[in-house]
């Protein structure tokens, strides 16, 4: 009998040892929205550090990361990575990543710019970013080299630039963010759809926008230092410049709360913020600032306020998508005609203020400054995607924003028929 119980005994052990052994056995899994490629640079280098250590990188953009890590079955996941602050903001608020123990310091010029949920993530470089453009494009059109938001306004840029949307990029919608900041609500969407205006396509995420201007298909477009530092270095006809007025973009880490691998995770997070880590950055394709570089951080002293920025994430997506992407065709005709228009130099003063109708009308939206703010407002667009399609309020809401857009367009091009006429 003693026998038995001790076989069953050491039987148990085995399972549990077994159990265990197959625990780590399992890969550590990044979670990125940054590419998989740039990643994988770094998980090379780190397996020179820890030969033992098995890496799996799976690549998500921004929405569809917040979707799989909101489901209660992640346990796959250790490490996320991203420069998205709406996207850290929201896992933290659901307590889904893992508090760090102690936290790491961050240098006091690159603090301003960060996420405040201290312990629950931590940034290992930044980026800024600008307007990418290809030289070759530029010069067989007779084009300069845009430098500012106004400069994309041009009559001269029309269907020569394209950019990615919020709903799609996580760094677009900080691009956004920063104009409707920086200029104000109105002033920033009004410039934000004379852009439209002369956008030829739509990306449909952020890479698009580097390998469109990389492979000559379009001339200019806003992208993420990163993607034009790699391109430069294969093509010399690529430049790039910053944005005046553009803020900083820290490249955060954090461990998910379900993780298996937390230690290991922990390891992760030393090694790139270790000397070593830090200057693989530079080196590997992930072209990111490192911790102790603050030239970049010197020109900039804009920071976001990042409470709006995470209240209103959805609200800017649906907004952008719905009075740009969605009636970009229109838009282009729209602000085409104008620019005809604004070419004439022998405009009465009767005309002049009837074609300032027309460009008001062409860059209005439908939410007021004093909405983009509101609590109440916001948080009917806060949602989850399923909740949103199924509530009667939101769905109306976007259908006036819809029929709004719609009968601005007509207005102005009503005006500019009648300009043309005369």
């Amino acid at each position: 009998m003693g026998n038995k119980k001790g076989f069953i005994t050491l039987l148990i052990f085995l399972l549990a040892s077994v159990k265990c052994l197959a625990i780590e056995r399992k890969p550590i899994v990044i979670l990125t929205t940054l590419s998989e490629h740039a990643i994988s640079q770094l998980v090379d280098k780190y397996h020179e550090f820890s030969p033992n250590a098995d890496v799996r990188i799976i690549f998500r953009r921004t929405h569809s990361m917040l979707r799989l890590l909101e489901k209660n079955n992640y346990q796959n996941i250790d490490i996320v990575i991203s420069s998205s602050p709406v996207l850290f903001h929201r896992l933290a608020n659901n307590n889904k990543l893992h508090t760090m123990s102690p936290t790491y310091n961050v240098p006091s010029w690159l603090a301003p710019h960060i996420l405040d949920i201290s312990g629950k993530v931590t940034p290992f470089g930044y980026s800024g970013f600008g307007l990418m453009y290809n030289k070759q494009y530029l010069t067989s059109h007779g084009l300069q080299a845009p430098k500012t938001w106004e400069a994309l306004t041009n009559a001269q840029y029309f269907q020569h630039i394209t950019m990615s949307t919020p709903s799609r990029s996580g760094t677009t919608n900080l691009m956004v963010e920063n104009i409707l900041q920086y200029y104000g609500w109105e002033e920033g969407w009004q410039l934000l759809m004379k852009i439209g205006g002369n956008i030829a396509f739509i990306s449909s995420r952020s890479f698009g926008v580097n390998e469109a201007v990389s492979r000559g298909l379009i001339g200019a477009g806003p992208v993420i230092d990163s993607y034009a530092i790699n391109s430069m270095k294969v093509f010399d006809y690529v430049d790039f410049n910053y944005l005046p007025n553009s803020i900083l973009m820290p490249t955060y880490i954090g461990i998910a709360k379900n993780s298996l691998h937390i230690n290991d995770a922990i390891k992760f997070i030393d090694f790139l913020r270790s000397k070593s880590g830090q200057q693989l950055l530079k080196k590997t394709s992930i072209a990111k600032f490192s911790l102790s570089q603050p030239k970049l951080a010197e020109t900039t002293s804009f920071i976001l306020n990042k409470q709006l920025v995470h209240s209103r994430d959805t609200l800017i997506s649906l907004l952008f998508d719905q009075a740009i992407t969605e009636q970009l065709h229109q838009l282009n005709i729209t602000w085409q005609s104008i620019h005809q228009l604004e070419s004439l130099v022998n405009l009465s003063p009767d005309a002049l203020k009837k074609l300032a109708r027309a460009k008001q009308y062409a860059s209005q939206v439908p939410i007021t400054s004093e909405q983009s703010i509101s609590a109440e407002y916001l948080t009917l667009f806060n949602n989850c995607n399923a909740k949103r399609e199924r509530d009667p309020f939101v769905v109306k809401e976007l259908q006036k924003w819809k029929e709004t857009l719609r009968q601005n367009l007509q207005q102005a091009n009503l005006l500019t028929n009648q300009l043309h006429q005369e």
